[in-house]
């Protein structure tokens, strides 16, 4: 998380969070050189606790929630980005983070997906959507069958997620009451990151002078065994695009661009 004079940047993990906090503290520096660091705005990145998942209360990241923005600062513009779910699978399959698990995990992963932890694409589709979400918060309350990333965005960016997931059904992301349950907030996509955050300062008053050389800055954190132009698509026969858009459905409402067309 990282807050500024006028506005809170919520990093949603394998989104592309690494290059905006990357940007945004290079571009702070550069105004606090600029003015002599007299009234210079602020920029503070805070690690909290990983209150997303049952065991870590203990573990602080940069992976701060809306619940968890100080009191003192939520009332200031949020911003974040979003991801096309079926490519966001990909590049958390191959930062291979995935593969190191609670050790009280082990006995039932071992006996489900022996193989573990080489698991081919289609199997890590089913062992992220079955331990993932398992390993989070109010996971025994949740009644429906949704996928991982739905299920980490509502815990990320809603008001009161507990109350969401306790009461999600296929009813509620139908009737798009969602849009009641979320703060406003300004979603930059990963595709066109360099583009978004520079649109997003502009509105936000920083000068161009200061912000340009976000235009061709290059990715950062970028995942290790993703082949640079190998396309998410080359990961999916049909059938494992209708098990996405389906475990994805809720985000799919909300993002209908990124849904991918139908085979004739």
């Amino acid at each position: 998380m990282i807050i500024t004079d006028k506005f809170v940047f919520l990093h949603f993990p394998k989104t592309g969070g690494s290059f905006i906090t990357t940007m945004l503290k290079k571009v702070h520096r550069k105004i606090r050189y600029r003015k002599l660091f007299i009234n210079a705005p602020m920029c503070r990145e805070l690690m909290l606790p990983n209150l997303k998942r049952i065991h870590g209360a203990n573990v602080f990241n940069q992976h701060g929630m809306y619940e968890q923005i100080p009191e003192e600062h939520r009332t200031k513009s949020i911003v974040s980005c979003i991801r096309n779910p079926f490519d966001r699978y990909v590049s958390t399959y191959e930062f291979r983070n995935w593969q190191k698990r609670d050790p009280r995990e082990l006995e039932k992963i071992a006996e489900l997906y022996p193989e573990f932890p080489n698991l081919n694409f289609e199997r890590y589709l089913s062992f992220i959507n079955m331990f993932d979400i398992q390993s989070r918060v109010y996971h025994e309350q949740l009644k429906i069958d949704i996928g991982m990333i739905s299920y980490a965005f509502i815990q990320f960016f809603f008001k009161d997620p507990r109350s969401i997931i306790q009461n999600l059904n296929d009813a509620y992301i139908e009737s798009e009451a969602y849009k009641n349950d979320m703060p406003e907030i300004t979603f930059m996509r990963t595709e066109n990151l360099g583009q978004d955050l520079y649109n997003v300062l502009l509105k936000f008053g920083y000068k161009k002078d200061d912000i340009s050389f976000i235009l061709g800055a290059k990715k950062v954190n970028v995942t290790p065994g993703r082949t640079v132009n190998k396309s998410w698509k080359e990961y999916y026969t049909q059938d494992l695009l209708e098990y996405v858009q389906y475990k994805e459905r809720f985000i799919l409402k909300m993002y209908p661009e990124y849904a991918p067309a139908r085979s004739k």
